[in-house]
């Protein structure tokens, strides 16, 4: 009898024993369970700081409001310089509508150059009232430009110069107003026309010029002369909203029969006969 109850007595205390460490290894489990809850809150909240951080610094991030096309000009940036035009007359005067079909054509890609294109392969098509896009052709005057302006802001302008040694300097101003946010989102290029090899032949040792004397600004607009022979240049301070664009220096391209040398343009700004900056 004795021995029954003491059996029964330790069988109870080994029943308690069980819960017991079967309670704690819920309690741990569930512990667990919550501190690892906790820690994943702690890294998406750390996330979310950072992507917010990341949102506040403009060049790392895409700005473009939903809807906006995607700059191309980068990428045609890139390739422009290591690529000859060749059959740029093909028979014909060389002029500046010769020099932009081969250029826009090589480059369609972004819109005004398609609609260059366009205009200069059937001009007796466009129709300025009904047409997308809107053209100024100088052609006397070695001056030709195309921009869309109804949504996004783009724009092509080009021209060209004579040089001494017979050749031709032909140059194409690309830009989306709403985006130039950085160097890399425009393009200032140059070609040498030969009348001899109809070819024309990136020269961009003269943007690397331009580039560089822009270089402390954010980004920089460009005038091609609707007139004259020099080149306006005008800074511009995005990032920094503690300095206005309009006070920014005005530079000059001044030509010299072959290129250009930068000056400092603010007294000669009025002689730039084009539209306002």
């Amino acid at each position: 009898m004795k021995k029954t109850i003491l059996s029964m007595f330790l069988m109870i205390i080994s029943m308690c024993i069980g819960m017991c460490v079967a309670c704690g290894d819920k309690q741990a489990k569930d512990g667990g369970q919550a501190e690892a809850a906790v820690e994943e809150k702690a890294e998406t909240a750390s996330s979310e700081v950072a992507d917010a951080d990341k949102d506040d610094n403009y060049p790392d991030t895409d700005i473009r409001e939903e809807g906006t096309p995607a700059n191309e000009l980068p990428g045609i940036r890139s390739a422009w310089a290591s690529k000859k035009l060749t059959g740029v007359a093909a028979g014909k005067t060389a002029d500046i509508e010769r020099f932009a079909l081969a250029f826009c054509k090589q480059y369609s890609n972004y819109k005004p150059n398609k609609y260059l294109c366009e205009y200069l392969q059937a001009p007796s098509k466009y129709d300025e009232e009904t047409a997308d896009y809107r053209v100024n052709n100088q052609k006397k005057n070695g001056y030709l430009s195309c921009s869309v302006n109804f949504d996004f802001d783009w724009l092509t302008d080009c021209c060209y110069w004579n040089r001494s040694n017979g050749h031709k300097l032909v140059a194409f101003w690309m830009t989306e107003t709403h985006v130039s946010w950085d160097i890399d989102e425009h393009l200032l290029a140059f070609y040498d026309y030969d009348p001899a090899t109809d070819t024309m032949t990136p020269e961009p040792n003269l943007t690397k010029k331009v580039d560089e004397a822009m270089r402390t600004f954010d980004s920089y607009h460009v005038v091609l002369p609707l007139k004259g022979k020099d080149i306006g240049l005008q800074g511009r301070m995005i990032f920094d909203h503690s300095k206005d664009d309009t006070l920014q220096p005005f530079y000059l391209l001044r030509w010299n029969g072959n290129d250009f040398k930068v000056e400092n343009g603010e007294k000669l700004k009025l002689q730039i006969q084009t539209s306002d900056l």
